[in-house]
């Protein structure tokens, strides 16, 4: 299975008479990390969040932000500053003594005094918050994790497409490399026999030298070897793990082969498709950086 590490979600709720708000988004990541988002500080509630995260993905960086709204004045308190009230009538009652202003004063008036009255959002236990975001957290998550598989499923399919690409490059190494040593076994017998002109070869001495020849220029080793990590990959693709780590390992064992294979050739042809293989390479890698 194969998911992109990049995705987000968001759920807006109306529960018990308050709004909840939830948004998560994620980005590659080498491991797994959670940075969680609260409008309160609970750390009960935060691992509560986090552990949410870890149970669903297994790779990224993720935000989660959480916030808890009262709507009217459904789960909200109004305090009253009870001796700045008292200290604010006495002086009301002395104004209307000495200068003949109205006593008392109206509600209106006392509802203008700065910091006389204070609203705040009754805070529910952590338990309640966890049971009350529990819905719209699976859902938010739910989306991310449905982004991050659809993101997944198009980088796979252009991976897929590129190492059919590889794949037919080396077909053509292997082909060339076979004619290849051939061909330059008789270009060393051609060299030899101009500069020894009409005397006889020795026939043995020359086997000697395609041998080492031969030798020298055999990448069969490499294309075996690379052949049986694209087969692995293709198995990796059928199954249901995590793909991104396994890919970029692969990756790296058949970058390492398709090295050697242009160190070793003097084939211009062979030396294209190393070149093309590489390029074809370093583009899966950059995808598989971004898969978790």
């Amino acid at each position: 299975m194969a998911c992109s590490m990049t995705g987000f979600g968001r759920t807006e709720k109306e529960i018990g008479g308050r709004r909840v708000v939830i948004e998560a988004k994620s980005v590659n990541h080498r491991y797994l990390e959670v940075n969680v988002k609260l409008f309160t500080r609970s750390y009960a509630l935060e691992e509560t969040v986090r552990q949410a995260v870890k149970e669903r993905f297994g790779r990224g960086y993720f935000e989660v932000s959480v916030m808890i709204q009262a709507n009217g004045s459904s789960g909200q308190t109004v305090t009253v500053n009870e001796p700045l009230l008292d200290g604010y009538l006495k002086a009301a009652g002395d104004v209307a003594k000495r200068y003949g202003v109205e006593y008392p004063p109206r509600f209106g008036d006392l509802a203008l005094l700065k910091d006389l009255f204070t609203v705040t959002a009754d805070e529910l236990p952590p338990d309640d918050m966890a049971r009350q975001i529990a819905e719209p957290l699976g859902q938010t998550l739910d989306q991310l994790a449905a982004v991050r598989k659809a993101e997944g499923d198009n980088a796979i399919c252009d991976v897929k497409s590129r190492f059919s690409t590889i794949k037919s490059h080396l077909n053509f190494i292997i082909s060339e490399s076979e004619s290849t040593v051939a061909e330059r076994f008789d270009r060393l017998r051609a060299k030899i026999q101009k500069l020894v002109g009409d005397l006889a070869l020795d026939e043995t001495r020359l086997a000697q030298e395609a041998a080492i020849l031969a030798d020298r220029a055999d990448i069969s080793e490499e294309t075996e070897r690379a052949k049986s990590h694209l087969k692995q990959v293709d198995a990796l693709f059928d199954s249901d793990e995590p793909v991104g780590r396994k890919l970029e390992f692969f990756l790296q064992e058949i970058s390492r082969e398709v090295n050697t294979m242009g160190s070793k050739s003097a084939s211009p042809g062979i030396t294209l498709r190393v070149v093309e293989m590489k390029s074809e390479m370093e583009k899966i890698r950059e995808q598989a950086q971004n898969l978790e």
